[in-house]
């Protein structure tokens, strides 16, 4: 790798840390979306000027489909199901071709993850669930040496860590907080209900739970779905 690869790439990185930052203050998931794109394009390019390919490639992917989901969002509909699992399909196929090392898997997994939470609409709750991925990519960038962006990337991470702190003291509820957290990404369905189809039967739920009540507790008989997996027919055995 040249200085001048390198260089280029530590530009880039700082300019994909700033647009990223700056994503995470926007209260519209638009406007987050729009500056995700552009935060991964500059992200994407560094990765390719210090040789990591699979990752250089997968972000440039996801920028890909940033646009898909500002598009529907725009419209105010929702990514079909079908073009995000081509995605991920896309991200992983890339991360063969490319694979180099056991680390190369943390890139392929954020990306498939960051796929799943942007079907959320509430962008303090996107905020939340990408402080983890963000921290990979720490461990991802000291893994395969490329410490400039380990530190770019570090400081990324950090400024989420504090706006979840400033949400969370600002909501006051904890509970609450979690409570929207959880209602958000996942959906209740009932234990010894098959599911299948693509959209959720709310009414049949309902009357199962009256059939599937414990006289124990509840709890025992509600499983949690991602909401991303949503099915709309129940059958019961």
């Amino acid at each position: 790798m040249s200085n001048v690869n390198f260089l280029i790439a530590q530009v880039l990185g700082g300019i994909a840390t700033l647009i990223l930052c700056l994503s995470y203050l926007v209260k519209s998931k638009k406007n987050f979306l729009l500056l995700g794109l552009f935060g991964d394009i500059a992200y994407g390019m560094a990765f390719l000027f210090v040789g990591s390919w699979g990752a250089g490639i997968i972000a440039l992917l996801s920028c890909v489909q940033n646009l898909f989901f500002y598009y529907y969002d725009k419209k105010q509909e929702v990514l079909p199901k079908g073009i995000a699992l081509t995605f991920i399909f896309m991200f992983v196929f890339a991360s063969i071709l490319t694979w180099s090392s056991i680390w190369d898997i943390i890139p392929l997994a954020c990306y498939v993850w960051y796929t799943f939470v942007l079907y959320i609409s509430d962008v303090k709750i996107i905020r939340a669930m990408y402080f983890v991925p963000n921290a990979l990519s720490v461990v991802y960038d000291i893994m395969v040496m490329a410490y400039a962006s380990a530190f770019e990337d570090g400081i990324e991470a950090m400024f989420l860590l504090v706006m979840i702190i400033v949400d969370f003291v600002k909501n006051h509820k904890p509970k609450k907080f979690f409570a929207k957290a959880s209602k958000t990404i996942f959906v209740k369905k009932l234990r010894g209900a098959m599911t299948s189809g693509l959209q959720s039967a709310d009414s049949q739920i309902k009357n199962a739970e009256i059939i599937n009540l414990s006289n124990k507790t509840n709890e025992c008989n509600i499983w949690f779905f991602p909401r991303f997996c949503k099915f709309s027919k129940v059958s019961f055995y």
